[in-house]
């Protein structure tokens, strides 16, 4: 693949127009569209700049992919070879074993160890099948089934640190407010490793903004039924929630609009 071919195809990736990308390189439109056509090679600054822009190695942006090909048609050293089982694989049959193990004590012992078992399987069968950041879809796949049924194990939600019931009985509702407030860190460690290993950092606002409006969009009623007695904190959260609905709309739109016209230049 030519350089031309992969700047366009790694900014069309990143949902940038060539107007953003010119703008970000400090050249104009026409440059970047020369660029991407071969009819000029950019210098080696701005190479720089995109490898960092596109987070990926000079190397991998400036080699042709045909040498690349040639690289890989050389005979295995006993370093590739070992590249063969990553980590994931060989972490994924290793909790296949532990969930094995986990079944059979659980059978003979403990039906609890039966459920831990059967998680664990899940998890190694992430592993060994899914191959881009399977840590982040055991993370959300644990995190969100936890955070739903959370309410039917235990008198505290995620909800419940906008409560001041909770924190007016401060004495007797500490575990419910340790709960809550440890699934919202755990939320928000795992928007951060998202935004970070994803595509998703383009975007990180915008993630954010989903995933705290996944917890408090239950608030939206209150700002269409509330009575005299409605506590005045929940009316403003209500409509705080529902500002934020409206503003990650426009920008969710926004942000869909310029990737549709990104790909219109392309084709």
């Amino acid at each position: 693949m030519a350089l031309g071919e992969k700047i366009a195809r790694l900014r069309t990736e990143h949902r940038l127009t060539q107007g953003d990308l010119a703008e970000k390189m400090g050249v104009s439109r026409q440059s970047v569209s020369k660029w991407e056509t071969g009819s000029s090679v950019p210098d080696l600054d701005k190479l720089v700049a995109l490898s960092e822009l596109f987070d990926v190695s000079l190397d991998t942006l400036v080699k042709d992919q045909d040498q690349k090909e040639k690289v890989d048609s050389q005979p295995s050293t006993p370093q590739q070879s070992l590249e063969k089982y990553p980590s994931r694989k060989i972490a994924g049959w290793i909790l296949l074993g532990i969930g094995l193990l986990s079944l059979v004590l659980g059978v003979a012992l403990n039906l609890s160890l039966v459920l831990l078992g059967v998680y664990v399987i899940l998890c190694g069968t992430i592993c060994l099948t899914v191959k881009k950041h399977p840590g982040l879809v055991i993370g959300w796949g644990t995190f969100l089934p936890c955070a739903y049924f959370l309410p039917w194990f235990t008198s505290a939600n995620m909800g419940t640190i906008f409560h001041p019931y909770f924190y007016e009985n401060i004495g007797t509702w500490t575990m419910q407010l340790s709960i809550s407030y440890g699934f919202w860190a755990v939320l928000f460690m795992l928007v951060f490793i998202t935004i970070k290993n994803t595509r998703m950092k383009s975007h990180p606002f915008l993630f954010c903004g989903w995933a705290v409006f996944s917890q408090i969009y239950g608030f939206i009623p209150i700002a269409f039924r509330h009575t005299d007695e409605t506590i005045k904190s929940y009316l403003v959260l209500s409509w705080c929630a529902i500002a934020l609905l409206f503003v990650l709309l426009f920008f969710t739109g926004k942000s869909l609009y310029e990737y549709l016209q990104a790909r219109k230049q392309i084709l």
